[in-house]
């Protein structure tokens, strides 16, 4: 990917909201702004996890709408033990997440 961890995180602060960036990162709503204004810039693992988010999120909105894979992010999925997307990006598990996205649009 050619963008910077900052736009990635502007992008995604403006497709999924603070709040819910801020379940996946583990971090507050300044700490997020500070990343996208490339103020300060994330930790390693931070930075992956935001670029694995990206990429799960250009894949769902490949076809659907930005509210749609928004939900996505929040509803349980069975794929993931009935947790959220969200939720399980939190707990490391970007490979299944992933794996849940590219199901979900199968599916579609």
């Amino acid at each position: 990917m050619g963008l910077s961890v900052a736009e990635i995180a502007a992008m995604l602060q403006a497709q999924l909201g603070q709040v819910l960036l801020g379940v996946i990162v583990g971090k507050n709503a300044r700490t997020l702004a500070r990343w996208a204004h490339a103020k300060v810039r994330p930790p390693q693992a931070s930075e992956k996890l935001l670029r694995d988010t990206f990429q799960v999120l250009e894949i769902l909105c490949s076809v659907h709408s930005s509210d749609v894979a928004r939900a996505w992010f929040m509803g349980m999925n069975p794929e993931l033990g009935d947790a959220s997307p969200a939720e399980a990006l939190s707990e490391g598990r970007s490979r299944q997440v992933m794996a849940a996205a590219r199901s979900y649009m199968a599916a579609a």
